[in-house]
């Protein structure tokens, strides 16, 4: 089963290269980034640029990078958390101010907020589910 993460507001074009970058690209060099959490992201956004996919097989190569890289990119580019992030994220041409919501369970969203991915909605109790 395939997981994603739908973006709002989706991301524009160059957004969508931008992100896309950081993953295996056949004909061009991938993008590296100071503290990224490993060699290749597992997320790969879609060409509409509104979903953020899990590449399976490269899940499955590195599980423990899955998250850092979510944390990594919600971070830095999706929704920067400081003001550096986000002058660094205007000066490639991105945007910000994106928000993540896991796909196929209904009103339950997958935020990114001081490293942490916060999990809410009805199926993680009233006050929410954290995972580190």
């Amino acid at each position: 089963m395939s997981r994603s993460l739908s973006i709002d507001p989706p991301l524009a074009a160059a957004e969508v290269e931008f992100l896309a970058s950081f993953g295996t690209i056949a004909s061009r060099v991938r993008r590296v980034w100071p503290g990224q959490p490993s060699r290749r992201c597992p997320w790969r956004p879609s060409a509409d640029g509104r979903l953020l996919q899990l590449d399976e097989a490269s899940a499955a190569a590195d599980p423990a990078s899955v998250a850092g890289w979510l944390r990594f990119l919600s971070r830095e580019f999706l929704a920067p958390s400081t003001a550096d992030a986000l002058l660094t994220a205007l000066d490639h041409g991105l945007r910000g101010g994106h928000r993540l919501t896991e796909q196929g369970v209904p009103e339950r969203e997958a935020v990114v907020i001081d490293l942490q991915v916060h999990r809410t909605g009805p199926s993680s109790g009233p006050s929410g589910q954290t995972e580190r």
